[in-house]
């Protein structure tokens, strides 16, 4: 069986050129965004802060807000080791028998949207 190749590149140089994508992805998002969250080196965000200003004494709102950002911080290291590990298999593997596959995992990295959705969730059922 021969390889498979779109526009003269081989889907092995896909799958890695993917992988890597994927890989640079979840490392800058454990490294780059998660980890000021959960050390709790940022700021409150205005508009959080200006929706709990009401309802809540200022104490009280920056634990809350703390406890938001290290919870959002701790899922998206979670979720980042999940793209990083998708990335290791995207580039080890042969994308030529799935290639299928490239048009998922092109749009592997925006899995990372997920832990912003959770923790919005949480944070909506929180200050309820």
């Amino acid at each position: 069986m021969e390889k498979l190749s779109v526009n003269g590149v081989s889907m092995d140089a896909i799958g890695i050129a993917l992988g890597a994508e994927c890989i640079v992805f979840g490392l800058l998002a454990i490294f780059v965004l998660a980890r000021p969250l959960v050390s709790g080196n940022c700021k409150p965000d205005t508009l959080m802060h200006i929706k709990l200003k009401g309802h809540i004494k200022s104490k009280e709102a920056k634990e809350i807000l703390a406890n938001l950002n290290k919870k959002g911080g701790n899922r998206l290291r979670a979720w980042g080791c999940i793209l990083i590990a998708i990335g290791v298999f995207v580039a080890l593997s042969d994308m030529g028998e799935h290639y299928k596959m490239v048009y998922i995992i092109a749009f592997a990295p925006l899995l990372l949207l997920v832990p912003v959705l959770q923790t919005w969730m949480y944070a909506s059922a929180r200050l309820r």
